[in-house]
C-alpha cells in the first residue's frame, strides 16, 4: 500500500474540505458523502468542531477506506454523554484481503475513544465483533415488504428470462397495480386529514415530545428538523459520475412527514425517506387508541409514492402491515445493536426505536 494515508476527519476538517472541494474531484471513482450531506453533517447540533465524523483511507488520491461517525448523545441515569454511531465501514476491493479494513477500523476506535454504537450488525462485520469487546443489545425484527411481482429481483434470479424484459417489467407493472388497488379498499381514512410539513414548531413539538421521552436518544425540536432536512440530499444528474458511498443520491429522493388528524386534534406524527422504489419509515408516533387510522394513513401515502418497497425497524407496524395489507413478498430479518465495553452504561434492557441513529 503506497503513499497510503488515515485520515481522523473532524467536523472542522470537513468545513475546510468543502471550502477546497477535497474530495469531491470530477475523476473521483467514490466519494464518502455528498457534498448535500457534507454540509447537513456540519449543521448537526450535536458535533463540536474536534469531533470525528469519519475516517477516510487515501491512496494516491484515491478513497480505499472508509469509516462513517455520527456523534450523538445517549441518556444514562447521570444525564446525557457522547457516543458515536458506526454506520458504515467499507474497503475497496482490491484491499479486501489485506489489513486496510480491520485498522481503519482501530483508527475510529481510538478516534471516539470507543464510544461506538452499531445499531445493526451486517453479516460481513459479523465475525469481527464477535473477536472484540462488545455487547449485543436490542435485539428487534426489520420489514421489508415488496408490493409487486418485481421484474430486478426475477430477472437477477433466474437471468435467462432477460431476454424477455418488456414482458417481466408488464407483469411486474400489472402485480403492482391489483396490489394497490386491493390495499386501497382496505384504507379508511374518511375522518382524517393529513398536515403536511417541513419542519416541526413549538405547537407541533408538544405532541411529538411525549412520544419520544423513553427514546435512547434524546430528541429535541431541532434534533428532529436536522433529521428530516431535505437539504441534506442530491438529486442525482449526469454531471455526477461518482460513486457515493452513503446514499443520498437519487433520481428520486426526500423526506415527507405529516401529521395525522382527526378534526382539529392531532392523533399522530409519521415521517418516512422515499428513495427511488424504496419507501423507508423514520418516525411512526400515535397512541394506542388511533394505532390503525395512523396505519392508513400511512399505507395511504405509501400507495400514492409508487414506491414498491416499504422497509421499517419498526417491528409493531411491521407486523401490523403484514396482518393487513397485500404484498408479493416479505423479508424479515433479525436485528441486534452492539455497544462497545467502553461505554458505562447497562444496556441489559435498552431499546434501540427506528428513529434513533437514523440518518439515511
Amino acid at each position: 500500500m503506497k503513499d497510503l494515508q488515515i485520515v481522523s476527519l473532524t467536523r472542522k476538517m470537513l468545513k475546510d474540505a468543502l471550502e477546497q472541494n477535497l474530495y469531491w474531484q470530477s475523476d473521483a471513482e467514490f466519494v464518502p458523502f455528498s457534498k448535500n450531506k457534507a454540509l447537513w453533517l456540519l449543521k448537526n447540533e450535536r458535533i463540536e468542531d474536534e469531533d470525528v465524523c469519519a475516517i477516510l483511507g487515501i491512496e494516491n488520491n484515491t478513497l480505499v477506506s472508509f469509516i462513517y461517525l455520527i456523534p450523538d448523545l445517549i441518556n444514562t441515569d447521570q444525564g446525557t454523554a457522547k457516543i458515536y454511531w458506526s454506520s458504515r465501514w467499507w474497503v475497496a476491493e482490491k484491499h479486501k484481503e489485506s489489513i486496510l479494513s480491520a485498522y481503519t477500523k482501530r483508527v475510529s476506535l481510538e478516534a471516539t475513544k470507543n464510544q461506538l454504537i452499531i445499531k445493526y450488525l451486517g453479516t460481513d462485520t459479523l465475525d469481527y465483533y464477535k473477536k472484540h469487546p462488545y455487547k449485543e443489545f436490542s435485539k428487534r425484527t426489520r420489514y421489508i415488504f415488496v408490493f409487486n411481482l418485481d421484474h430486478h429481483l426475477f430477472i437477477n434470479k433466474f437471468r435467462f428470462l432477460k431476454a424477455i424484459t418488456p414482458l417481466i417489467k408488464g407483469v411486474s407493472n400489472l402485480s403492482h397495480y391489483l396490489i394497490a388497488s386491493i390495499n386501497k379498499n382496505k384504507i379508511k381514512t374518511g375522518s382524517l386529514s393529513c398536515e403536511y410539513i417541513s419542519d416541526i414548531n413549538k405547537n407541533t413539538w408538544l405532541f411529538i415530545e411525549k412520544h419520544v421521552v423513553n427514546d435512547l436518544i434524546p430528541k429535541s425540536k431541532d434534533y428532529i428538523n436536522w433529521q428530516i432536512d431535505n437539504n441534506q440530499y442530491t438529486l442525482k444528474n449526469k454531471k455526477l459520475s461518482y460513486n457515493c458511498l452513503i446514499g443520498s443520491i437519487s433520481h428520486k429522493i426526500h423526506n415527507t412527514n405529516f401529521f395525522v388528524k382527526m378534526g382539529n386534534k392531532i392523533i399522530g406524527f409519521i415521517s418516512v425517506l422515499v428513495r427511488g422504489d424504496e419507501f423507508v419509515t423514520r418516525y411512526f408516533l400515535c397512541d394506542h387508541d388511533h394505532y390503525q387510522y395512523c396505519l392508513d394513513a400511512l399505507m395511504e401515502y405509501f400507495i400514492e409514492s409508487k414506491c414498491t418497497f416499504l422497509l421499517t425497524e419498526d417491528e409493531v407496524l411491521g407486523a401490523h402491515i403484514s396482518k393487513k395489507f397485500l404484498k408479493a413478498f416479505t423479508n424479515k430479518r433479525a436485528l441486534v445493536s452492539l455497544v462497545h465495553n467502553d461505554i458505562s452504561l447497562d444496556f441489559s434492557d435498552k431499546k434501540v426505536y427506528q428513529q434513533d441513529g437514523h440518518f439515511a
